[in-house]
């Protein structure tokens, strides 16, 4: 099941993330991420994979597309608390090079 929450701290905001992410999940975050990117105060989006325990090629793609979205509007993106199960994952994908990741906060 997979399952998250955005907090806002002044011009950062913060998608803790939980579960397993997969297909039938992306949609609705899509649309969630694209919407922070979009509004004017949001400068940094922060992922927060603590709790994410797995993620398909579907929750690769939401993340390239934020990478995106975010170049668009110059704003940052960094993903932190990363597990070593989607730490191998995002190796696979190459994608360590892409985002800042960072241990903690």
């Amino acid at each position: 099941m997979f399952q998250y929450e955005i907090n806002r701290e002044n011009d950062k905001a913060i998608v803790l993330l939980k579960g397993s992410l997969s297909l039938r999940d992306t949609p609705k975050l899509k649309a969630d991420i694209k919407t922070l990117i979009d509004t004017e105060d949001v400068k940094e989006l922060v992922l927060d994979f603590k709790n994410l325990s797995y993620l398909d090629s579907s929750g690769i793609g939401i993340l390239l597309h934020t990478y995106t979205w975010t170049k668009e509007k110059k704003k940052q993106v960094r993903i932190i608390h990363l597990s070593e199960e989607v730490k191998t994952i995002f190796t696979v994908a190459n994608l360590l090079d892409i985002f800042q990741l960072k241990e903690s906060e």
